[in-house]
């Protein structure tokens, strides 16, 4: 039970995160509700569950945070039919305000989330 509730918490907190990443770095008719975000957050972690499993088999070291790097920012770009700087740019900040949330709420794990 506390996986189900820890994974729809990170899930919940992680959508927000993106949705005001998108908010923040895409110009308003670009922007997604958050229902659709909260959708994204749900594939990004179904992808990320297939790609943790994938690398339990084959280990590739470094290039394995490089591969799920460009997969992350080729998603963004894709749900958000934007270019890959302004996908990049969301991922950035959405990285920087789950650090800024994890430190706050003193949860440095939550910097791994997204």
């Amino acid at each position: 039970m506390s996986f189900i509730l820890s994974f729809i918490v990170t899930l919940v907190v992680s959508a927000v995160v993106i949705w005001l990443a998108q908010k923040i770095v895409l110009p308003r008719e670009k922007e997604k509700g958050i229902i659709s975000v909260l959708a994204l957050a749900f594939v990004w972690s179904i992808i990320e569950f297939v790609l943790s499993f994938i690398f339990s088999i084959i280990p590739l070291g470094v290039l394995e945070g490089l591969i799920v790097l460009i997969l992350w920012v080729w998603v963004l770009k894709s749900w958000f039919n934007v270019g890959w700087l302004q996908a990049a740019g969301i991922s950035l900040v959405a990285w920087i305000i789950m650090l800024v949330v994890g430190f706050f709420l003193g949860m440095g794990s939550l910097t791994g989330l997204i």
